[in-house]
C-alpha cells in the first residue's frame, strides 16, 4: 500500500530530522548511518543492533556506525526504498511488506501461506536472492546485503477464533497487499498499520485481530488486548538489509569484502533463531510449555487443523498468487516466470 500524501509529507520531515541527527561529515574512517528494525523486538534488540554496534571492531576500524532503530525516530517503514535512495541512510533494515507499493515483485519472497516451514521458506529464499538483489540495484539502486525471518507470522485475535472460516466479518491487522488478499478471502476486512499503531488498534477495537511473529506479539505485550493465539503460520515476515548502492560502490574493495562476510554471519544467526523464537513466542503467550522470555502471559492456544491447511493453500491459489502477479507482471513483466523459477519451484506452487 503506498503511504497517503500527508504520510510522504510526514517521512520528508524525518529525512530532515535524521539529517541533523546524523550529519554527514567522515571521518579517515568510513561513517555509516544505519537504520534498524523495531527496538521492541528480539532478533533486532539482541542480533541487529549489537552486530552493528560492534561492525567497528570486527572490520578492524575500517567502519565506524551510528545506528538508530526505526521506531526511536518515529519512522514507519513504508518509504524505506526512497529514504534508502536520498542517501540518509547508508544501509537500513527493510520489510518487503511495508515497500510492496514501489514495487510489489519484493514481496514475491514472502507471499503468505506458500512456506509454512522454515526449512522450505530458505530453499525459497536462496532461489530468490539474486532476482531479488538484481531487482533492487536495477530499480532501487540498492545493495542487498541479508534476508532473515522473523518468528513464524499467526493471528492474535480478541474473542474466540478456532478456524480460518472464523475469520468472517472481523477487522484484521495487515502488513502487506498480499495478506490482506488471504484475509479477504475468508471474510476479513484487511487493515494496513504499522507495527507500532497495533497494540492501540487492538484497544480500542479498531481491529479485531493482528497478523504478527508470535514472539514479536508477546514483546509488544499484544496478550493484554487480545484473547487467542491461532498457531497457523502465515507468513515469516522476511526481512531485508540493503545498501545505498552509490554508497556501497565507493568503499574500498577490501572493505566491502570484510563487510559482506560480516553481514553473512548475521544473517546466519537470524536464521538460527527464528525456529525457536517462534515457540518461545507461543509459549509465552500461552503459557503452553517454558517462557525463558519473562512471564507467560494466558492467551487461549488454538492449533490449526488440517482443514485450515486446505483452506490456506485454496486461498493461495485462488487469491494471494493471482492477486500479486497481476500487480507485479504489470510493474515488471518478467515477474510471475521469474517466481515460478525460483520461489514457485522451492514450494511446488505455480503462478497459471
Amino acid at each position: 500500500m503506498k503511504p497517503s500524501c500527508s504520510k510522504l509529507g510526514q517521512a520528508l520531515g524525518a529525512f530532515a530530522l535524521t539529517a541533523a541527527l546524523f550529519p554527514a561529515t567522515l571521518s579517515a574512517q568510513t561513517a555509516v548511518n544505519v537504520l534498524g528494525g523495531f527496538s521492541n523486538q528480539y532478533q533486532n534488540a539482541e542480533i541487529e543492533k549489537p552486530f552493528f554496534e560492534g561492525l567497528e571492531e570486527a572490520t578492524d576500524g575500517a567502519v565506524s556506525v551510528r545506528f538508530r532503530s526505526i521506531d526511536e525516530l518515529g519512522l514507519k517503514g513504508y518509504d524505506g526504498f526512497r529514504q534508502l535512495q536520498s542517501g540518509v541512510f547508508q544501509i537500513m533494515e527493510i520489510s518487503p511488506g511495508y515497500v510492496a507499493g514501489d514495487d510489489p515483485f519484493v514481496m514475491g519472497l514472502d507471499l503468505p501461506g506458500i512456506m509454512p516451514e522454515l526449512d522450505t521458506n530458505r530453499a525459497a529464499i536462496e532461489a530468490f536472492r539474486g532476482p531479488l538483489a538484481q531487482r533492487v540495484r536495477e530499480k532501487f539502486d540498492g545493495e542487498l546485503l541479508t534476508i532473515w525471518p522473523y518468528p513464524a507470522s499467526m493471528l492474535f485475535c480478541s474473542g474466540e477464533l478456532n478456524s480460518l472460516s472464523d475469520l468472517k466479518g472481523k477487522k484484521v491487522r495487515v502488513f502487506s497487499p498480499a495478506l490482506n488478499d488471504l484475509v479477504s478471502y475468508f471474510g476479513a476486512s484487511g487493515v494496513t498499520l504499522p507495527f507500532s499503531e497495533v497494540y492501540p488498534s487492538l484497544q480500542r477495537g479498531v481491529v479485531d485481530c493482528a497478523i504478527a511473529a508470535s514472539l514479536s506479539g508477546y514483546e509488544a505485550k499484544w496478550h493484554e488486548v487480545t484473547d487467542t493465539l491461532f498457531t497457523l503460520p502465515l507468513t515469516w515476515a522476511n526481512q531485508l538489509h540493503v545498501a545505498n548502492g552509490e554508497f556501497w560502490d565507493g568503499l574500498p574493495e577490501d572493505d566491502r569484502a570484510a563487510l559482506t562476510t560480516e553481514f553473512a554471519k548475521m544473517e546466519d544467526e537470524m536464521w538460527s533463531v527464528a525456529e525457536d523464537a517462534t515457540a518461545q513466542g507461543i509459549a509465552c503467550n500461552t503459557g503452553e510449555g517454558e517462557c525463558t522470555f519473562g512471564d507467560a502471559a494466558d492467551m487461549k492456544l488454538v492449533e490449526y487443523s488440517a482443514e485450515d491447511e486446505e483452506k490456506l493453500i485454496e486461498a493461495v491459489n485462488s487469491v494471494v498468487l493471482p492477486g500479486w502477479a497481476e500487480d507485479c507482471d504489470a510493474a515488471f513483466g518478467e515477474c510471475s516466470a521469474i517466481w515460478n523459477e525460483t520461489v514457485g519451484a522451492a514450494t511446488g506452487y505455480s503462478i497459471k
